[in-house]
């Protein structure tokens, strides 16, 4: 487990997000096997329709285009995040290269599927993980 050193409200820029946790520069979801963790990117402006309910998010899957599947990429690790050990870390980002710090999370309740729409207008099925924050 990484010894996770950043208070909640922390910002960071896109260049310290990637370069703290060995993660990707693009997507949503982004994992790094070297550091077991999985962050999580909650932006305001989106294609995806993630929304707080009742202290719940609830989160989109990975996909841009078509219906999404559990058991692709990192939905599969977030889906199996209570079993396989990494680390799921939330940030939000309201403003370019500017991501907050909301905290570790963890599944309130078993992923299920909604119909939303993809990048091209189409309805499709996505993963929705319902997370809350840890502890």
């Amino acid at each position: 487990m990484m010894n996770i050193e950043l208070k909640k409200g922390t910002i960071l820029t896109h260049q310290e997000l990637i370069d703290k946790f060995s993660v990707a520069n693009m997507g949503g979801m982004r994992r790094s096997v070297k550091n077991n963790v999985l962050i999580l990117i909650h932006k305001h402006d989106s294609l995806y329709q993630d929304r707080w309910q009742d202290g719940v998010l609830l989160y989109t899957g990975m996909g841009k285009k078509g219906d999404q599947d559990i058991n692709f990429q990192q939905n599969k690790t977030l889906a199996q995040s209570e079993t396989n050990g990494v680390t799921v870390l939330l940030f939000s980002s309201t403003a370019r290269d500017e991501y907050v710090f909301e905290g570790e999370v963890v599944l309130a309740a078993n992923p299920y599927y909604e119909i939303q729409s993809d990048e091209a207008n189409q309805k499709r099925k996505v993963v929705i993980f319902p997370l809350k924050l840890a502890g």
